[in-house]
């Protein structure tokens, strides 16, 4: 388990530091409740993050995913089926970001 924790110690620390929750606490500040929804949002943040951290981790125990220092199939299945999962998202943003920009041509005659 402290294997574990160490290797995510540093996925960790570039998720606390990451620029989105520090703009999004920059502009929350700016609005007229900013102290209140500040506090809110950071609490929500840390929350919501322990709780991912969390699944993780007893999605990712070590019981189970391993056999004789290699990963079982079903790790290589998940991984394989969440790259999936992200590329088709992500191809679907493109596709909608695309329809949003593309302009229609004006035509005088």
């Amino acid at each position: 388990m402290g294997k574990v924790l160490g290797d995510v110690l540093g996925l960790a620390a570039g998720v606390a530091i990451s620029p989105l929750p520090i703009i999004a606490i920059i502009l929350i500040l700016a609005t007229p409740r900013g102290r209140l929804n500040g506090v809110l949002f950071t609490v929500g943040w840390i929350l919501g993050l322990s709780a991912l951290g969390a699944v993780m981790l007893a999605i990712a125990s070590p019981r189970g995913a391993s056999a004789h220092n290699h990963p079982t199939t079903w790790v290589g299945a998940l991984k394989f089926a969440l790259g999936l999962f992200l590329l088709l998202f992500g191809a679907r943003q493109w596709q909608g970001a695309q329809r949003i920009h593309r302009k229609p041509s004006c035509r005088s005659g």
